[in-house]
């Protein structure tokens, strides 16, 4: 069982850094059958993260959920800033870049979707959500995404792609950043996909072309290819051959990998895998002044969700404990109403006033105590004790 105090925030995390394609494929799994109700699941090209409220009761989260080998678990403040940097960008291969922010925004509308938002992890993804929109207004004009850096592994491998040409497979997200990659470049992009429509309509949106989805034998002729599918790229004989035998550079940026595992091997050093570019420096080093204002932006964001949760917990035990006396005092005094049926209406309405006027006075105190508890303690102490 994962251990956690309970109503921590939660990150449960696996990332190509540390973990394969294949090991967060099936912890992604794992998440989806166990936690698709009660937790917001992050899948990316390089990470896999669910992140949840332990429980408030047992103190256990979910059996079953553990991270593969490598990957980590997160709790509190740790768990916390993790997330606003995800959002800022600080935590991906390409530092700032736009994807990752899209991708968490669909996350959470999912997970609000499927009512597995609890109210602590809306208000920590609103302000990271809003955090991940600052850093990236520091930094105006066109950012680097995978796609460029899937195009920066071709020329590093094969040379500049100018005057030569690419191919896209896909025309997802993804492959739409590699086909306007690739024509930026000035290579000449032509675009495959398992819906034609699809691929003519990324085509003509960069001055490419049509390619059949199994391009058979010309596929060989390309300078590099860049596959960005949801799936399998099913492709025949004469392709596999084709690309084999060829001097073509293939940056496969699906997760799972979609080039067939035979043409994987035969293409050796010249197939580069999306877990590939995470071991590879590609990204120029953020500068420092850049570097401290993103470190300032997660810290002061972590401390806004901190103390708003702090002054959430004490409010909440606070008005639970209110609650608590209310119905107290109302049973004692319904006791009452039924031994003395008689008593008059004034003198009733004296009797409530008193017993609350007198409960009050004895919650002065702890609830003086649970407005002052930064770090809530008294908030818990005060739960324990009267059993909210």
């Amino acid at each position: 069982m994962i251990q956690a105090p309970p109503g921590s925030i939660v990150a449960i995390t696996a990332h190509a850094r540390h973990v394969a394609a294949d090991g967060r494929a099936r912890f992604a799994l794992r998440l989806r059958e166990r936690l698709a109700e009660q937790a917001l699941i992050l899948e990316t090209c390089h990470r896999v993260e669910a992140y949840l409220v332990s429980d408030p009761d047992g103190q256990q989260l979910p059996s079953g959920v553990s991270p593969p080998t490598g990957g980590r678990i997160l709790a509190g403040d740790e768990a916390v800033r993790h997330a606003i940097a995800v959002a800022v960008g600080r935590d991906s291969i390409v530092v700032g870049e736009d994807q990752v922010l899209h991708q968490l925004r669909l996350s959470v509308d999912a997970a609000r979707a499927a009512k597995a938002l609890d109210p602590a992890l809306e208000r920590l993804f609103a302000m990271a959500l809003r955090a991940g929109r600052r850093a990236r207004s520091w930094h105006p004009g066109p950012r680097r995404s995978l796609a460029d850096v899937a195009l920066s592994s071709i020329e590093r491998e094969g040379g500049p792609v100018r005057g030569r040409e690419v191919l896209v497979v896909g025309a997802g997200r993804m492959g739409r950043l590699a086909a306007a990659a690739a024509a930026a470049a000035g290579a000449s992009v032509a675009v495959a996909s398992r819906t034609p429509h699809a691929a003519r309509a990324s085509a003509a949106s960069i001055g490419g072309r049509f390619e059949p989805f199994d391009p058979g034998p010309i596929v060989g002729r390309y300078a590099g290819v860049i596959v960005a599918l949801a799936g399998p790229w099913p492709i025949a004989r004469a392709t596999i051959e084709a690309l084999a035998v060829s001097r073509s550079i293939v940056v496969d940026l699906s997760v799972p990998p979609a080039v067939p595992a035979d043409l994987a091997d035969r293409l050796g050093p010249r197939l580069r895998t999306a877990d590939d570019l995470v071991l590879v420096d590609v990204e120029p080093a953020m500068e420092v002044a850049s570097e401290g204002r993103i470190m300032a932006l997660i810290e002061h964001t972590t401390a806004e969700f901190l103390d708003w949760r702090r002054r959430g917990t004490g409010r909440s035990a606070a008005e639970a404990l209110v609650q608590r006396a209310d119905r107290e005092r109302e049973a004692e005094l319904a006791v009452l109403w039924r031994r003395l049926p008689d008593l008059d209406p004034e003198a009733r309405q004296a009797i409530e006033g008193m017993t609350r006027h007198l409960a009050m006075r004895l919650l002065r105190e702890p609830l003086t105590r649970l407005g002052r508890d930064d770090e809530g303690r008294d908030a818990r102490a005060i739960r324990d004790a009267f059993a909210l």
